[in-house]
């Protein structure tokens, strides 16, 4: 259906009786469409209602009326998307991480931007953003609407906050559908860590051990400075991180990220090894830094020339599988040894317990599967007879 000129109505108040009058379409004699004016009685006031709750009720019913014609509210100079979307990339942007930006940008410009660009931001209400989010769900995954959804309503809310008039919608009103199974992140267990580690040479070897023993993240790994370590008080400072296209050097993911990390013996020995034998000095005294001394390593270049190659002579599946492997496998071997959740929470520096749950709740189910199978087990050994006479 083609838009329609936006109808704000009229409302009329005629011997104590709310009206409604505005223009519906409905069929000619010839079988075309055309327009008739439609005058629709609300209540008597102040019998029934208030003349506020008439008018809100007036205003409700204009709102499904544009809706049915598929007519869009004009713009009020200085309040279409794209100029909240503006406002908030000026403010907002300047404290995310490179890497959000860049994500944000790529959904802005490939979802959001096409369909809301000249929209009036006091027109996208509950009705408009779940169509949105259900016409994008049939194409595109569920992370994906969520992360769209997300951004959408941070740009509202920021533009409600500087005094817009913005429809109150949150993200628990939009309506996504029951959600699947999430994909299994990959992980190194134990030995496939240690065979990784036996087929490397340095600086790699040392990385996957410093990645293995501190589950820190790609870029946390790439950023540390031999000043970061700490021999006395055995000891690994996580302060910065470096991003992944510009090697910049940066704050970390979140206020948790920041901490002091224990170095395990084995760990400051293989540390001092590789300072005293590998280790190339450089200005800037990255722990791992490219040939020129003046940046960090690639973790693109890290995982394509090094990790991928290892694991495909071993002959384990490299598919999505990058030095996040290395920390969801430290988890994962600290949730099965049944590491107390604090303790987890504050050596993975999750933000979110729920994050750290989710991975107790992959262990958990493979504990549960293995109890069950001994408990059958041990049923099948003792080769009960069945006793009718005591079931009876």
């Amino acid at each position: 259906m083609l838009k329609r000129r936006f109808q704000r109505g009229c409302f009329q108040l005629n011997d104590g009786k709310a009206y409604s009058f505005y223009y519906e379409d409905a069929p000619r004699a010839d079988g075309t469409m055309g327009s008739r004016k439609v005058r629709h009685f609300i209540g008597c006031v102040p019998a029934e209602m208030s003349e506020r709750s008439a008018r809100r009720e007036h205003n409700r019913l204009m709102q499904a009326v544009n809706i049915k014609r598929g007519s869009v509210a004009p713009a009020i100079r200085g309040q279409a998307f794209h100029d909240a979307v503006e406002a908030w990339r000026n403010d907002i942007f300047p404290h995310l991480s490179p890497a959000t930006v860049r994500q944000r940008e790529s959904y802005l410009k490939k979802h959001i931007m096409p369909r809301f660009s000249e929209t009036a931001i006091h027109t996208m209400d509950l009705t408009t953003l779940q169509r949105f989010a259900t016409e994008l769900r049939a194409v595109r995954s569920r992370k994906t609407v969520e992360l769209v959804i997300g951004i959408v309503l941070g740009v509202l809310a920021y533009a409600k906050k500087r005094g817009a008039d913005v429809p109150n919608v949150t993200y628990g009103d939009i309506e996504l559908g029951t959600k699947g199974s999430e994909t299994e992140a990959p992980y190194f267990t134990r030995e496939v860590a240690a065979q990784i580690i036996a087929e490397s040479a340095e600086p790699y070897r040392t990385l996957a051990i410093l990645d293995w023993s501190t589950g820190l993240r790609a870029g946390e790994l790439l950023a540390l400075t031999t000043a970061d370590l700490d021999f006395t008080k055995k000891t690994i400072r996580v302060n910065k991180t470096a991003d992944d296209y510009t090697r910049q050097i940066r704050q970390p993911k979140t206020k948790k990220s920041n901490a002091i990390l224990p170095m395990p013996s084995a760990l400051e020995a293989t540390l001092r090894n590789y300072l005293e034998h590998h280790w190339r000095p450089n200005p800037t005294g990255f722990l791992f830094p490219n040939r020129k001394g003046t940046r960090p390593l690639s973790r693109d270049n890290v995982v394509k020339y090094w990790l991928k190659p290892i694991l495909k002579k071993l002959g384990i599946p490299s598919h999505n599988v990058g030095l996040h492997a290395f920390r969801h496998g430290l988890a994962t071997e600290l949730a099965d040894a049944s590491v107390p959740l604090p303790v987890l929470q504050s050596q993975m520096r999750h933000a979110d317990v729920r994050t750290t749950l989710r991975i107790y709740s992959h262990v958990i189910q493979q504990s549960q599967r293995d109890a069950m199978e001994r408990v059958g087990q041990a049923l099948i050994v003792q080769n009960v007879p069945f006793s009718t006479a005591s079931a009876a």
